[in-house]
């Protein structure tokens, strides 16, 4: 498992790293539920059209989990929690939920565990490694 990664220049002024280059991962494109389906068919014995009942049901009860004000925990994938972002005010009675709440977002934390050494390890994340980005050489 790898991901491929190519070097940006930074050409923010206002940020500290201006002029460094930094890694950013590079898509190696996009998969469906019909292909993440089928490959669960091959993997399982599952029949496709049960891999994408049981996944659009999983959306539909995360989705209203998420309005409910509930936090949803899948174990070995991570936690999706719903927040909000806003205007400040000076005075809490000022504040009006139409006006100066702005979006609703989900929160995604993937899952994983603490190491000793205090780094987060996610468990997507474990096992890949980076290479070049094909086509790219510093």
């Amino acid at each position: 498992m790898a991901i491929h990664v190519k070097l940006i220049k930074n050409n923010v002024k206002s940020r500290n790293g201006y002029g460094k280059y930094y890694a950013k991962a590079v898509s190696q494109g996009e998969v469906t539920l019909e292909e993440i389906a089928a490959e669960a068919c091959r993997n399982s014995g599952f029949k496709e059209g049960t891999v994408i009942g049981v996944v659009t049901e999983l959306q539909e009860l995360l989705k209203n989990k998420l309005a409910d004000g509930q936090t949803v925990v899948l174990p070995g994938i991570g936690r999706f929690s719903l927040r909000v972002k806003s205007i400040g005010v000076e005075d809490p009675k000022d504040f009006n939920l139409g006006r100066h709440i702005t979006r609703v977002v989900c929160g995604f934390l993937p899952a994983g565990r603490r190491m000793q050494d205090g780094r987060i390890l996610y468990d997507f994340c474990e096992g890949v490694k980076a290479v070049w980005q094909k086509g790219f050489k510093p």
